[in-house]
């Protein structure tokens, strides 16, 4: 993946807001790691976390299409992982989303 394929289409507003949301959610972090493209985040079993959270994905799959989501949901809670392709993109997963869940694990 080259640079100039990761952007992002959101506008200052509209990205200090999405950042808000991640950030809202992220209270619900468990555990973050570092795996190969990106990060897996681990949530608490919480009522509507799912919801909240597939909606973030279908948001930023809209503004962000060098990013790919994957989601599990167990009684454990819900595994998130964000991924994207080649080292540049791997970076650049880590750089966006790692500040939001900090302190959820020892990558983070």
């Amino acid at each position: 993946m080259q640079d100039n394929e990761l952007v992002c289409t959101l506008t200052a507003a509209d990205y200090q807001d999405r950042e808000a949301a991640w950030v809202k959610v992220g209270n619900y972090a468990r555990a973050s790691k570092t795996i190969p493209g990106g990060l897996s985040l681990h949530f608490a079993p919480t009522r509507g976390l799912e919801d909240s959270l597939t909606e973030l994905v279908r948001l930023e799959a809209e503004c962000c299409a060098w990013t790919a989501f994957a989601m599990s949901e167990s009684p454990n809670g819900i595994v998130l992982s964000i991924t994207s392709s080649g080292g540049d993109g791997e970076r650049a997963v880590r750089e966006t989303f790692a500040p939001l869940f900090r302190g959820t694990g020892p990558d983070a």
